[in-house]
């Protein structure tokens, strides 16, 4: 497997190999930061309620950059438009730490997901343009197997960094070491833009549309049965997932140094789930190993709302986690399945938009229900709407499905 993977990797071009590193680089930023930011929020003196509000911005700003940028990507180089998303979203996540009041923070937090969006809508096209067809399948999953070990790098180096910062003062406070510590993430994400300054630029496409054309003729039937169960996947996660840093640190008492620990082994825990899902998906169908994965992650969900045993608590974590992000690939690859081949890049947008605005809720409801009502009753309610939409994606596809499996059948009994 290695081999193949070093003799796939020379065939890249200069351009997507630089594009990793920078992509990387930004990874282990961008963890570092969502790790310590809302631990941040909390030392700030803020109310799970808003911290919930204010992560939620992130989620509208994707949102909100989501469709202009499926249907102007066509029209600008993609090294710019990587490089102004990742200038920007870094300048506004920095600016954050110089701010405390309630309404600066939500400005800038909004800024920098909108910048952030742009970066992360023109990943694909950037790889589209600069590769062979024979590599992508390759390339897409190096990618996902660096933005992880580059994650797992940032969760566990970020963990630490507090104290490598206490260990130069012992007089600093927690808030400084915090906004210092936030401060070297974000100056990591801009070093990246050094790295993709030595991109050479690559040719737009030769076929231009109209912006609108052809904007009444979509698949919206088919998009709207894929969209409403992500959107119950969703509402659920939001309503936990954003907090389990400061769920970690509240009912256990666990420092930062540990949360990081947790957070990076968490990502290990889903590389293996990746790893093996291949192996899987080939002994069934993508809607039935969908549906198994998010079954199987209920029970975890409910067992760390249930249960005050720390390691049950963080067993669960690691394989929901697992669980869900095994069957993140496959859900995308089941949606592109479902709709025209010209129209994958808008379906992803649109997809990707009603998903943001449904998590932006949804993390404020949570921030507010853990605040009024504690963790515990968050996580039914969270499990409940998973639960909803496995039914809904059953119920939607169960009769292609069925066709699928039938025509396997007879193809075997062919054989």
């Amino acid at each position: 497997m290695f081999l193949s993977y070093r003799a796939h990797f020379r065939k890249l071009s200069p351009n997507v190999k630089l594009f990793l590193i920078g992509h990387a680089f930004q990874g282990v930023g961008l963890s570092i930061y969502g790790l310590l930011f809302n631990l941040y929020l909390k030392e700030l003196g803020f109310g799970e309620s808003t911290i919930g509000s204010l992560i939620s911005t992130t989620s509208l700003g994707i949102s909100l950059m989501a469709l202009p940028a499926a249907l102007f990507i066509d029209k600008f180089y993609v090294k710019h438009l990587v490089m102004t998303g990742l200038f920007f979203s870094s300048l506004f996540y920095g600016s954050q730490m110089l701010a405390t009041s309630e309404s600066s923070l939500y400005g800038l937090g909004l800024a920098a997901s909108m910048f952030q969006a742009l970066f992360n809508i023109s990943v694909s096209p950037f790889y589209l343009r600069n590769s062979k067809t024979e590599d992508r399948v390759f390339l897409f999953s190096l990618n996902s197997a660096l933005n992880m070990a580059a994650h797992l790098v940032g969760y566990l180096f970020g963990g630490y960094l507090p104290e490598i910062i206490r260990s130069f003062n012992p007089d600093l406070n927690s808030l400084t070491l915090f906004r210092l510590s936030i401060f070297i993430a974000v100056s990591i994400i801009f070093c990246a833009n050094l790295i993709f300054l030595r991109i050479k630029r690559v040719s737009l496409p030769h076929k231009k549309r109209k912006i609108f054309e052809g904007f009444k003729e979509k698949e919206w039937g088919i998009l709207g049965r894929l969209i409403v169960p992500k959107l119950c996947f969703a509402f659920g996660g939001g309503l936990i997932v954003p907090f389990m840093n400061i769920y970690l640190k509240q009912r256990f008492d666990l420092s930062t140094k540990m949360i990081g620990v947790s957070y990076a082994l968490l990502q290990f825990f889903i590389f293996i789930g990746l790893f093996i899902t291949p192996i899987l998906v080939k002994k069934t169908t993508h809607l039935r190993f969908i549906l198994l994965t998010a079954t199987l992650s209920i029970p975890f969900m409910i067992t760390m709302g249930l249960t005050g045993n720390i390691v049950l608590v963080v067993s669960s974590f690691f394989l929901r986690g697992m669980l869900m992000n095994m069957s993140g690939p496959i859900t995308s690859m089941f949606e592109m399945e479902h709709v025209r081949e010209q129209e994958c890049v808008f379906a992803s947008a649109t997809i990707l938009f009603f998903y943001h605005m449904v998590y932006t809720s949804s993390t404020r409801i949570g921030g507010f229900l853990i605040e009024k009502y504690s963790f515990g009753p968050t996580f039914f309610i969270a499990a409940f709407f998973y639960a909803l939409a496995i039914f809904l994606y059953h119920h939607f596809f169960k009769k292609e499905d069925s066709v699928i499996v039938r025509n396997e059948q007879a193809f075997i009994e062919a054989a």
